[in-house]
């Protein structure tokens, strides 16, 4: 009975074993290539996904000189975009997103390639994708179905009806001609070409009054007209068997292609606008209305066109910078501890600008992030992306709330303040202390107040990849105590810390502002009620202390890039 069952033992044991090496070898099937040429691919250092509104949602997707994304497909419930010659260091990396627009995000390794999948409530298009291949920085800002077709909507133009033009152009033809002219006006000049092609020609009094000297032998007819139309910059136009040469403008009239519109205009300064459109595309019609911010402008099509997509890059929202800084005042006996954190900041700085230094950039996925395994898809590795820049703000918050418990320290202030790129932003958060600073003759008081508190004023100017440029003024001051004056009126004694200065780092990038001591010297008497009024006896009833208290002021400032989504500009057509 066992010899009989033994073969088929051994067919299903046979079986089984290479079902589930067949199972094993695709578990841990990785890319088929090796780790060199991983490493020459360009790495991701950053994704984000943000939803803004109800219908926009901004993925930001950040690394060295990484090719454009493309999108590969797009359903109701995904969009999948690739990124070619690219790679993410734990090959494959997701995050859950708590978004009404979209529920994950997903980046896996596809050989040299990366995936990006994006998990999308409703269906979903592509309304822009801002950054230019090769880049360290693409914005994609995909926006619900039902808001493109509102889009759209906006977008189409009515079209103002053309005389309608002979299609046949016989100055696209390439018959040779020969021309020896000597001072012959412009004018004469397309007459003869007329004469060549057996078409009427009508010139425009805009042709200029000019001479022509040329020598032509068997150049194709094409040519030659081309010469002339560059050379005195003017155009033609053909109704039936009539040309007309004039200049751009004047054809655009006479065969009705000139008309008017208006753009409303919400948030470029307007006067400066028009002549910024007039200088870039050569219209001269444009009327500015400073009450309703509309630019009113007639020219071309073609030049009107042109001031669709200009107007689109000139009224644009710009991007706003959030900066979160933190006042902090450390005791004299937690200096070290605080400079032990503190290095954390300047070791990331020196890794990053230090000639001698690594430059590592503002990283989110890193080689060195500790990997854990995806329980969903064995064979697989899961890195949580940490910013380092915000680690180690993590770090900083931590250390100064242990500072803090232990009465090492005190947090002053913890203000924030968004401000557009490139305008100045103030906080203050501040006390008047109001005193008599004079008396007239009758004894009758002038107050005055004293203004004490921290203040912050910042002005950010974004500049390329990420890099911000922070003009920082950060004071704080606080009343130490009182003097008499000669009048025997108190005056407050202040006590004021400020600085002044201007640093260029990334976007999310902490930096410290330190050194500023303070260094207060306090007196405190104890006395023994009754007893130590007495004369002369008093004074051992009398305890005099003096204290001594050095403590250090710093300030932690984090600047972060906002994007301003952006729709069309409002336009209509007038003529």
């Amino acid at each position: 009975m066992r010899i009989r069952w033994f073969p088929f033992l051994c067919v299903f044991l046979v079986t089984a074993g290479f079902a589930l090496f067949t199972v094993v070898s695709e578990v841990q099937a990785v890319p088929a290539f090796t780790e060199k040429e991983m490493l020459a691919l360009r790495k991701v250092s950053g994704v984000q996904c943000k939803q803004i509104g109800d219908t926009t949602l901004v993925l930001e997707l950040k690394g060295d000189s990484l090719s454009a994304p493309e999108l590969q497909s797009s359903t109701p419930s995904s969009m999948v975009f690739r990124i070619s010659g690219a790679r993410v260091p734990s090959l494959f990396w997701k995050k859950d997103l708590d978004y009404p627009l979209a529920k994950m995000l997903t980046l896996s390794q596809d050989k040299g390639a990366i995936v990006m999948t994006v998990d999308v409530m409703q269906d979903m298009k592509i309304r822009e994708i801002r950054g230019t291949a090769p880049a360290n920085q693409y914005v994609i800002m995909l926006v619900t179905a039902d808001q493109a077709a509102r889009l759209a909507g906006q977008e189409q133009l009515t079209v103002r009806p053309v005389p309608k033009v002979d299609t046949g152009d016989p100055f696209t033809k390439t018959i040779p001609i020969t021309l020896d002219l000597r001072d012959v006006e412009l004018r004469d000049v397309f007459r003869m070409f007329g004469k060549y092609i057996g078409m009427n020609v009508i010139s425009d009094p805009s042709v200029p009054n000019v001479l022509v000297t040329m020598s032509l032998n068997q150049v194709p007819l094409n040519q030659a007209f081309s010469y002339i139309m560059k050379m005195y910059d003017v155009t033609y136009a053909i109704m039936g068997k009539t040309i007309i040469v004039g200049t751009a403008d004047s054809i655009s009239k006479v065969v009705g292609k000139q008309g008017t519109r208006s753009y409303h205009i919400a948030y470029a300064d307007l006067k400066q606008l028009g002549g910024i459109i007039q200088g870039l595309t050569g219209v001269t019609k444009v009327i500015a209305d400073d009450r309703l911010k509309t630019l009113y402008v007639t020219g071309r099509i073609d030049q009107l066109d042109e001031i669709d997509s200009l107007l689109q890059r000139l009224d644009h929202p710009g991007r706003q910078v959030m900066l979160q800084a933190r006042i902090v005042e450390i005791n004299d006996t937690a200096k070290k501890d605080f400079e032990t954190m503190l290095d954390a900041v300047y070791n990331h700085w020196w890794l990053s600008y230090s000639k001698s230094g690594i430059n590592i950039g503002s990283s989110y996925i890193s080689d060195k992030d500790s990997y854990v395994k995806d329980e969903k898809r064995p064979g697989t590795i899961i890195t949580d992306m940490k910013n380092v820049a915000s680690g180690t703000l993590k770090m900083l918050d931590a250390g100064i709330v242990a500072l803090i418990n232990d009465n090492k320290g005190k947090v002053i202030a913890d203000p924030s303040v968004i401000t557009l790129d490139g305008q100045k932003a103030t906080i203050k958060l501040t006390e008047n202390y109001p005193y008599v600073s004079q008396r007239d003759q009758a004894g009758n008081p002038t107050w005055s107040e004293k203004e004490v508190g921290p203040k912050l004023e910042f002005q950010p100017t974004i500049g390329r990849d990420g890099i911000v440029t922070v003009k920082l003024k950060i004071s704080t001051g606080e009343i130490i105590g009182t003097y008499v004056g000669a009048n025997k009126e108190e005056f407050p004694q202040t006590t004021n810390r400020e600085v002044d200065t201007m640093v260029r780092v990334r976007d999310g990038e902490p930096f410290v502002v330190g050194g500023l001591f303070k260094d207060q010297k306090t007196k405190e008497v104890s006395k023994v009620p009754v007893l130590s009024d007495i004369p002369l006896l008093g004074q051992f009833f009398t305890a005099k202390t003096s204290k001594n208290v050095k403590s250090e002021l710093a300030m932690i400032v984090v600047p972060y890039i906002l994007h301003t989504p952006d729709v069309t500009v409002e336009k209509t057509v007038i003529k």
